[in-house]
């Protein structure tokens, strides 16, 4: 322990030196990010990048989301309105990412104020969570809406922990935090469909919030700061009626998304309801089960002749089986009814999986095909079966991450044309992977390109080297910490920092929570190896849960015993 000591610095860090190296910091890792390239393939990703650059492109021309078909409408698509904002500004969507991500780095040093003792502890958590290599791994590089929902749910987080641990300062000084946590809630809600896995923190760290509230006589100004709770719910709120309201003026459907709409969830309910023992894992309605199905659902026999093509079973699915696998079946099904006339307009498409949905369910009650519990979702229902899959994609998932894998900050081979290549770049101002090395299908970089990418591999090495000593110092931290906790706690004497370390620990089980439902989707719906993508949003939170579990020790231990002057 003496030697760990030595390792400090004999004073605490400035307010102002914390602020400005928090400040270089982010200059760096914006200067090293500049260099990073995109991936423009427009034909390869229709219904990923290509769809939000097309919607962004609609927005800017004053469109809204353009001409209603089956795809307009068929996710979450804040993103492109983010693309077109950042075209407006002229900012290249790489470092407008980067940006937004230090934004909600600079929110968490600022939230972390009342609950840590050291400015050097705060600096520590803050570097290590801005240069989360996740934050700029490949997946970041194409134009999607993982470029910036990371940072949208660190954003919320970081909000919510600076609003609910001021509780003993004047009510305004959380108002700041209150509107960064409304606002990246509402964002990070129109960003994604899987936003339900933040509401466990959100209604736990509100929890935490009223037990201090109410518990505490020492408070002032409760009325005040019960008020404040309607801030983030009425800008939440807002803005997701705002984009409703949208939709509903140009579309006549006030939702986000006819994908997450009841209509269509409670048709893919029905559909995934009938004959349960023949669905497999990756295979959530069977061919032999959309045959069946066919014969009692004339509204969905509608769509057997260009569902059941070459075609179709190419693009989502194995053609030598007929099969469609269950990440694609959601979208076949839906360019299936559009192909067939059911996507002309939004009420079209409404009607059209509302018949569906009530015409399986009326011959699965009626017991003219087995059935199942009636549900309505997108994803296969929950089976014991599925469990040690799940398990198994957990376990790998953790290896993704304590290992630091998929994290190089380059990008494959674009596959555009030169006008495709002009648009993409032009709209989104910045350059592709259009070159290739010579001899090779491999990406050029430039040499300043590759120095950029050599320092931030180098600091992935960091990381990797330096998680593991942050895993042993947070659970020594936590060993020790929790029996003070629960000692103070019967003497009514808890400690100053509980709330923030009990919503810190938030952060690291809401990282775990979605580790744990992409474990279940990777099992059961898309059946390919774990992509960094989908845990990106889990990584910054975690690690800096581990970061302020380390600063924590520190200071509680290391520092005990120190000269150390502390604010």
């Amino acid at each position: 322990m003496s030697k760990l000591k030595k390792l400090l610095p004999k004073r605490d860090l400035r307010a102002r030196w914390l602020w400005v190296l928090a400040l270089a910091l982010t200059a760096v890792k914006l200067g090293l990010c500049s260099f990073q390239l995109i991936v423009a393939s427009p034909d390869l990703s229709p219904i990923d990048d290509t769809l939000m650059f097309n919607l962004a492109k609609s927005i800017s021309a004053g469109n809204w989301l353009g001409e209603y078909d089956w795809l307009t409408l068929g996710k979450h698509s804040f993103y492109a309105l983010w693309l077109a904002f950042l075209n407006l500004l002229h900012v290249n969507i790489v470092v407008g990412g980067q940006a937004l991500f230090a934004v909600s780095c600079l929110v968490l040093l600022a939230a972390l104020k009342p609950v840590m003792r050291t400015n050097w502890g705060r600096l520590f958590v803050f570097a290590v969570t801005l240069y989360t290599p996740a934050s700029w791994v490949e997946n970041t590089l194409r134009v999607y809406r993982d470029n910036i929902y990371p940072s949208l749910v660190l954003l919320a987080l970081a909000g919510l922990l600076g609003a609910f641990t001021r509780f003993r300062e004047k009510p305004l000084r959380a108002l700041p935090y209150y509107v960064a946590a409304g606002l990246s809630l509402a964002a990070a809600w129109l960003c994604h469909e899987d936003n339900a896995l933040l509401l466990p923190f959100v209604l736990c760290a509100a929890a935490v919030y009223l037990a201090y509230l109410f518990l505490d006589k020492s408070i002032a100004h409760k009325k005040s700061r019960l008020a404040l709770l309607l801030v983030p719910l009425a800008l939440w709120g807002g803005s997701i009626a705002a984009w409703c309201g949208m939709n509903y003026k140009y579309y006549g459907r006030f939702i986000i998304s006819d994908f997450t709409s009841s209509e269509f969830n409670d048709a893919m309910g029905a559909l995934s309801r009938a004959y349960p023992d023949d669905q497999k894992r990756y295979e959530l309605i069977p061919l032999s089960t959309r045959l069946a199905l066919y014969e009692v659902s004339p509204t969905f026999a509608k769509l057997q002749d260009v569902l059941e093509t070459p075609e179709m079973y190419n693009g989502y699915g194995d053609p030598e089986t007929g099969e469609l696998n269950s990440g694609g079946i959601h979208w076949v099904l839906r360019k299936a009814a559009w192909t067939a006339g059911y996507y002309d307009t939004a009420q079209d498409a409404e009607n059209f999986w509302r018949a569906v949905a009530d015409e399986i369910n009326a011959a699965c009650d009626a017991g003219l095909v087995p059935a199942g519990r009636r549900h309505s979702g997108v994803f296969s229902p929950i089976k014991a079966e599925y469990v040690a899959p799940t398990i198994g994609k957990f376990f790998d998932e953790v290896k993704v991450f304590v290992l630091f894998e998929q994290t190089e900050p380059t990008q494959i081979l674009s596959i555009a044309r030169p006008d495709q290549t002009e648009e993409w770049e032009s709209y989104l101002h910045c350059q592709s992977t259009i070159a290739a090395q010579a001899n090779t299908d491999l990406p050029y970089f430039a040499p300043l390109n590759q120095i950029a990418y050599k320092l931030l591999n180098l600091v992935t090495w960091v990381q990797r080297i330096l998680l593991w000593p942050m895993l042993l110092l947070t659970v020594l931290w936590l060993v020790r910490y929790a029996p003070a906790c629960v000692r103070g706690l019967k003497k009514k004497q808890p400690p100053a920092d509980l709330a923030g370390s009990v919503l810190m620990l938030g952060f690291f089980l809401t990282g775990l929570l979605r580790m744990a439902a992409i474990a279940y989707l990777m099992a059961v719906t898309l059946s390919f190896d774990i992509y960094l993508m989908y845990l990106s949003a889990a990584c910054a939170p975690m690690l800096a849960f581990l970061a302020y579990g380390t600063a924590k020790w520190f200071e509680g231990h290391a520092l005990s015993a120190s000269p150390y002057s502390l604010k």
